[in-house]
């Protein structure tokens, strides 16, 4: 029981994690994949920045040199990221600017899950919240993409992946 939240918690960083996925697949429709790519960056950038700015502004003090020590520089850091991610979004659902979010759930998930699950486990309950969001992503045809039945095949598939993350689990 003591894993159950934090596993719960990865399961949920995965399903961001497919919903990210989703978001620069439909974004590589209308633009490209390296476009898309530098979008969703932006808004991880920015993501990341205002986290580190706030913990800096707390009090909590930054591990880093200067003038990565202080708050004011990742305040900067998250104005340039977001002009950049407001620049790149031209044209696009303005939606599409939460995709890099998710990267910054991911990697926060990661640095905070990590240390108390184990890689295999974060990575396997990860993987099992993807697989869901893929499938439910694809049956209705998210953002453009051509919708994919589920089929008995397909949920055979959810399951052994979450069978692979009781096994690990159990193994621990």
């Amino acid at each position: 029981m003591d894993t159950f939240i934090p596993l719960f918690i990865a399961v949920l960083v995965g399903l961001g994690s497919s919903a990210q996925i989703a978001m620069i697949g439909g974004m590589a429709r209308l633009r490209s994949a390296p476009e898309s790519t530098f979008t969703s960056m932006m808004a991880t950038l920015a993501g990341i920045a205002l986290v580190l700015a706030f913990r800096a502004f707390r009090g909590d003090p930054l591990q880093y040199f200067a003038p990565l020590d202080r708050g004011i520089t990742f305040v900067v850091i998250a104005l340039v990221a977001t002009a950049l991610l407001v620049m790149s979004m031209k044209g696009l659902n303005i939606g599409y600017a939460a995709t890099g979010l998710f990267a910054t759930v991911f990697l926060l998930g990661t640095a905070a899950l990590v240390p108390t699950l184990g890689v295999a486990l974060f990575f396997g309950a990860t993987t099992a919240g993807s697989i869901i969001g893929a499938v439910i992503f694809d049956q209705i045809g998210a953002f453009g993409a051509q919708p994919t039945p589920l089929s008995l095949m397909r949920i055979v598939g959810v399951l052994t992946v979450f069978a692979g993350v009781i096994i690990v689990r159990l193994a621990k």
